[in-house]
């Protein structure tokens, strides 16, 4: 008997390779009324994927009648699912089929206490599976061919997970590419890092949210976006957002998670704020990309 995946099963349970596991779901499930500001920022960036219809390819009965025709799909694959501490139930409620990928095996029971009820109500059939989706993608891609794609709060983890900011980055890369065709959205940090912020000013006292619109492929140093409609350089915006989030040279420096160059340029993102803990902030970056057929 091949005791490996039983141990590995326990590592997830604690850790979920560094990035979450038990302790993740402890601070969490203590943390949702400190988080509502940005559970509630993802909340409106959840519904606007709604308006996305994603394609499917039909092959009618005769093959010189094949087209291509535009039908809504019902189907959400989560990936990174975790117990769906920043998800919205009333965005869950919009689909009919939800597959979930988590590494973590307590992701799913804690999935269902969170929103299991309300799904169940709505006869909405959730699956969950414990699988690395980011390594299998292209199998998780290929099994769900219809399904709107929704990375939660993961990529900008795969740094953390590699240990390896070069091999991170040019993996992320390449997501834009194998997503191509779909539908797909992603909240992930941008950065992390130490803030000035203190936590009794309270959830009104939160840095608003900002939309992005990065306009060229160019490095970071030379890349322009529009801020909140104000064309600047990437770098000025980012200081200038990292410094609504309290960062200070005097705290230290704020941990890149190669996560700049996930979207398409001219993708519509939104940044927002998340008092991760007392004294430590995180940018987080989020959007939808819609799909062309070529």
């Amino acid at each position: 008997m091949n005791a490996l995946p039983f141990f590995q099963n326990i590592k997830n349970a604690l850790t979920a390779g560094g990035t979450g596991g038990l302790t993740w779901h402890l601070h969490a499930s203590l943390s949702q009324k400190k988080w509502q500001f940005t559970r509630d920022e993802i909340h409106k960036e959840l519904m606007k994927g709604l308006k996305i219809t994603a394609p499917q390819k039909i092959q009618l009965s005769k093959p010189e009648q094949s087209q291509v025709e535009t039908i809504k799909s019902k189907e959400l694959v989560l990936i990174g699912a975790s117990a769906g501490w920043m998800m919205s139930t009333p965005w869950l409620e919009e689909f009919s089929l939800i597959n979930a990928y988590d590494i973590d095996p307590l992701s799913s029971v804690l999935f269902h206490i969170n929103h299991g009820k309300a799904l169940k109500r709505k006869g909405i059939k959730v699956k969950f599976h414990t699988l690395d989706a980011i390594h299998h993608l292209d199998q998780v891609l290929s099994s769900h061919p219809n399904a709107y794609i929704w990375f939660d709060n993961v990529l900008g983890q795969h740094r953390i997970r590699l240990r390896n900011a070069d091999l991170a980055n040019a993996q992320l890369k390449i997501i834009q590419l194998r997503l191509k065709g779909r539908v797909w959205g992603s909240v992930h940090d941008l950065y992390s890092g130490p803030s000035t912020l203190k936590e009794h000013l309270g959830v009104q006292e939160y840095p608003k949210s900002v939309s992005v619109v990065r306009l060229d492929n160019n490095t970071e140093n030379q890349a322009r976006v529009l801020y909140n409609s104000q064309e600047m350089g990437l770098e000025k915006g980012r200081q200038t957002f990292l410094k609504e989030l309290g960062a200070s040279r005097a705290n230290g420096a704020w941990l890149d998670h190669e996560t700049s160059n996930l979207f398409p340029v001219k993708t519509q993102l939104t940044w927002t704020g998340w008092a991760f803990k007392p004294g430590y902030y995180h940018c987080l970056e989020m959007g939808w990309v819609t799909p062309t057929l070529k």
